[in-house]
C-alpha cells in the first residue's frame, strides 16, 4: 500500500468515532470502509456523487470543424487528466490500433497533465489525428464531438466523467477495476476492459463500430441509468433524507458558521454548543 494511501486510511480511522454517518460515493468504497474496519455497516450511508444531467444534455458541442477534425471522422475521446491514474498512455496505444482498423478514426483528449508531451509525441510519430484541450471548463463542448469515450483509469474511487458520458449519450468504454463495474454493467449499458490493456479497449471500439444498433441500445440504457440513479437533484434528496434522520435522533449544530457538525461537540472560541435528542 502506498503512504498517501496509508496516511488517508489512518484518517478515516481515527475521524470515524467522531461522525454518526459516513457517506460512500460508491459500492466499491462501502465495501472497502467495512474491509477496512472504518466503521460498522450501519454507519455508512451510500449515496454516489451525482450530475446535473440536464447541463450535460444542454451543453452547445464545439463543430467538429472547430477541432480541425473532419465531420465523417470516428471520434474516440476521453476526459481527464493526463496522469498515471487515468492512463492516457493506454489511450494513445488503444488509438494507434483503432486508426489501424478504422482509419478515418480521430481522437480527443478533454484534460492536461504531465504525460501530455508524450502522448502528443506518439501520437505524431504514429500519423495519429489528435487534439489535446488542455485545461477547459466546458468539458461538455468537446464530449458532443465524441462518437465513443473511453477512460482506461488504473484505480477510480467513482468516477465521475463516466456518469457524464452515458448522460451524454456516448458509448463507453472503461477499465474492470474498483467503482466502475458498480457505474457500469458490462455489455448492457457499456463495454469493460482489462487494466494496461489497450488491445482489449481496440477490440471494445471495433465491435461499437460494427454493431451500431446494439451500441445504440447501450446508450439508451446509458441514459436511463443515469436519470434514475445520478441526477443531481436526486442524490441532493438523498443526502436531505439523511440528514433529516440524524437531527431527528440528534446533532450538533453551529449556527454561527453555518455549519452542521455529526457527531461530535463543535466548540467556538466563546461557547460550545451542543443539541442532542
Amino acid at each position: 500500500m502506498k503512504l498517501k494511501s496509508v496516511i488517508y486510511l489512518l484518517m478515516e480511522k481515527m475521524l470515524s468515532p467522531c461522525t454518526d454517518k459516513i457517506v460512500c460515493i460508491s459500492k466499491a468504497e462501502k465495501l472497502s470502509a467495512e474491509r477496512e474496519h472504518i466503521a460498522k455497516d450501519e454507519k455508512l450511508a451510500l449515496i454516489p456523487n451525482g450530475i446535473d444531467v440536464n447541463a450535460v444534455r444542454n451543453a452547445v458541442g464545439k463543430s467538429r470543424s472547430e477541432l480541425g477534425i473532419a465531420d465523417d471522422a470516428f471520434v474516440v475521446g476521453m476526459i481527464g487528466r493526463l496522469s498515471p491514474q487515468k492512463a492516457p498512455d493506454v489511450f494513445i496505444q488503444a488509438a494507434k490500433l483503432i486508426h489501424g482498423q478504422i482509419p478515418n478514426s480521430a481522437f480527443i483528449i478533454v484534460g492536461n497533465g504531465e504525460e501530455s508531451e508524450q502522448v502528443e509525441a506518439f501520437a505524431k510519430e504514429n500519423g495519429l489525428e489528435l487534439v489535446i484541450t488542455g485545461w477547459t471548463d466546458e468539458p461538455y463542448a468537446y464530449l458532443k464531438a465524441f462518437d465513443v469515450a473511453m477512460l482506461l483509469s488504473r484505480w477510480e474511487g467513482f468516477g465521475l466523467a463516466f456518469v457524464e458520458y452515458m448522460a451524454a449519450e456516448k458509448n463507453v468504454v472503461a477499465t474492470r477495476i474498483d467503482a466502475i463495474p458498480t457505474l457500469i454493467e458490462d455489455g448492457v449499458d457499456g463495454l469493460l476492459v482489462k487494466v494496461d490493456n489497450p488491445q482489449d479497449a481496440a477490440d471494445k471500439v471495433f465491435w461499437l463500430y460494427n454493431h451500431p444498433e446494439e451500441a445504440a441500445d447501450m446508450r439508451r440504457k446509458a441514459l436511463k441509468k443515469v436519470i434514475e440513479n445520478y441526477d443531481i437533484n436526486r442524490v441532493v434528496n438523498q443526502h436531505i433524507d439523511m440528514f433529516e434522520k440524524l437531527i431527528s435522533g440528534g446533532v450538533i449544530l453551529c449556527n454561527e458558521f453555518s455549519y452542521v457538525f455529526i457527531g461530535c461537540a463543535v466548540a467556538s472560541e466563546n461557547e460550545e454548543r451542543r443539541v442532542a435528542a
